[in-house]
């Protein structure tokens, strides 16, 4: 659970004096801080090391942010940001990804023109062994699923074979919140203080 704290002598002054004022003050700083989260967020975490690389339809898409504003009092205003991706859980706390069955076929990113211009598997490449000329290949100790053209004696390994993949906790989600939080307890207590100046 991620809080922060504010000057509570301040605070239950307006909560006293200004209620209304306060809520409003209150709602524009959480306002505030969900979007500099997100903006943040984005901008350093999934474009690459050391983050993820994200794509336009990826684990971006799937982060929603609620309002709490609750009718009446202020008591449990706030913002909530999470999402229900499995991937983006893995990408934060990190784990490992096994094949319910056989293995699992990892696309080789060397490989541009298996990908869209935003970075997402071309559908033609999402289920292998399911592609024409596709050949299972040994070489260097691993097994690969090759392309084959057997007019030009041409083989072009596009994915790897493996049992289990390791995804390593880089997402920073939790990292980003903690680092802003500097940001958040000011604008929160700018927040309180100009609720009071309309007293």
């Amino acid at each position: 659970m991620i809080s922060c704290e504010v000057d509570t002598r301040k605070l239950e002054i307006a909560m006293r004096n200004i209620p209304r004022e306060l809520k409003i003050e209150l709602g524009d700083a959480f306002d505030y801080i969900a979007r500099k989260f997100l903006k943040t967020f984005h901008a350093t975490r999934l474009h690459g090391p050391p983050g993820i690389r994200g794509t336009p339809h990826g684990i971006f898409k799937r982060i929603h942010r609620t309002d709490l504003v609750p009718y009446g009092g202020i008591e449990n205003m706030g913002i909530q940001i999470a999402s229900d991706s499995k991937i983006a859980r893995l990408h934060e706390e990190g784990g490992v990804i096994k094949a319910e069955e056989g293995s699992l076929a990892v696309p080789l990113s060397a490989r541009t023109e298996m990908y869209t211009s935003e970075g997402r598997l071309k559908a033609a490449y999402k289920h292998p062994r399911q592609m024409k000329n596709i050949r299972l290949i040994k070489l260097r100790g691993k097994r690969w699923l090759a392309k084959f053209w057997s007019w030009k004696f041409q083989i072009q390994p596009l994915f790897v074979l493996k049992n289990s993949i390791i995804i390593r906790p880089r997402l920073g989600f939790y990292k980003t919140w903690a680092d802003m939080e500097n940001m958040h307890i000011e604008r929160l207590n700018r927040a309180v203080q100009r609720a009071i100046d309309k007293i």
